[in-house]
Order: structure tokens, then C-alpha cells, then sequence
């Protein structure tokens, strides 16, 4: 990693998830940075392949078909999850 241009991430996240992910990098011998900056990594490197709809592109869908319930409805289980996922993180 360039030590030149370093850049800081902060995040929320419940107590005891931090606690247990520090706890599981320590007892592996890495860093919580190292092990964060691998899981960035490895999330670009896969972006392309995971194709998710944004909440756009389904609302969207949803106004061009004149049907909102009926467009969620035809949507799959997963992709709604991830949908609400997103969603509710954005208002975190």
C-alpha cells in the first residue's frame, strides 16, 4: 500500500460486532486495516459480477410498469432483502 495518499474510513456498527471482529483479527495475527482493506478489495474486485439493482433502477422498474406492488412482488426474496439492506443502511 502507497503510503503517500492514505485516506481514513469510519464507520458505525454495533458494539459487539466490533468487539468480535477485533477479537477474530487478533487472534489470526492481522490488523482490523489489513483485514478491512482485503474485504474492500475483494468487494471491487467482485462489484461487476454481483449485478444488484440499485433502489433507483426498482423504483424506476416500478413507475414505468404503473404498478409499484406488483413490480416488488415479481422481484426475488434475495434481491428484495438486499434492497431493504441498502436502503435502511443509507438512513443509519
Amino acid at each position: 500500500m502507497s503510503k503517500s495518499k492514505q485516506a481514513s474510513i469510519h464507520i458505525r456498527c454495533d458494539a459487539k460486532l466490533a468487539n468480535e471482529f477485533k477479537q477474530a483479527v487478533e487472534n489470526n495475527g492481522y490488523t482490523k486495516s489489513l483485514v478491512i482493506r482485503e474485504l474492500m478489495q475483494e468487494y471491487i474486485d467482485n462489484s461487476n459480477k454481483l449485478n444488484l439493482p440499485t433502489e433507483q433502477d426498482t423504483v424506476k422498474q416500478a413507475i414505468r410498469k404503473n404498478d409499484i406492488d406488483k413490480s416488488l412482488e415479481e422481484m426475488a426474496s434475495d434481491d428484495l432483502l438486499r434492497l431493504a439492506i441498502r436502503m435502511a443502511q443509507k438512513h443509519i
